[in-house]
């Protein structure tokens, strides 16, 4: 059983943060996760990997319950930027578990972006790199870890593309 990625202890013990981790049952998502822990979907962040053309990638943190508006992330960055398969994952984050992706984007050399409702939660559950944590943090130990973290509305309920159109439709399944 693998237990928090080390990297992520040590940079929140830097930051002089006490880690109060929440046990949950093994999971496959921040979803899942959060419904297992009994914390709200809403409580949990999640992490979304994104590539752009020149192949970097970009760590966009949104709330568990929600989903990445690409082409907001694209228009506030001035990039167009793509999902990175699950496989290309396990080579930027070699401390966790596969699939089990901190939200500290920072530790692993990686830009990010951070969804704004994430800031007005007063207490936030990160991913601890395994499938079975989550980090517990106050909004002011988050403030702290997300000091000068890029943040904007890049969040949405199933926002989903059509090549065909431009404009984007929702989809409520």
């Amino acid at each position: 059983m693998m237990a928090t990625a080390i990297s992520v202890e040590q940079y929140l013990s830097h930051h002089n943060i006490e880690l109060k981790l929440t046990h949950h049952r093994p999971t496959d998502s921040s979803f899942n996760s959060a419904m297992s822990a009994h914390v709200p979907t809403t409580k949990v962040a999640k992490s979304v990997i994104l590539k752009d053309q020149q192949h970097n990638y970009l760590m966009a943190v949104i709330p568990a319950n929600r989903r990445v508006m690409l082409d907001k992330v694209s228009k506030i960055t001035g990039k167009k930027y793509y999902l990175v398969g699950e496989h290309e994952l396990s080579s930027l984050f070699q401390d966790c578990s596969p699939g089990a992706i901190p939200n500290l984007g920072q530790i692993y050399h990686l830009d990010m972006i951070v969804d704004d409702i994430l800031f007005d939660i007063n207490d936030i559950y990160l991913e601890a790199g395994d499938h079975e944590n989550l980090i517990h943090l106050t909004t002011e130990q988050f403030k702290k870890v997300m000091t000068n973290i890029s943040h904007h509305t890049i969040s949405g309920y199933r926002m989903l593309f059509t090549q065909q159109h431009e404009s984007s439709y929702w989809d409520w399944d």
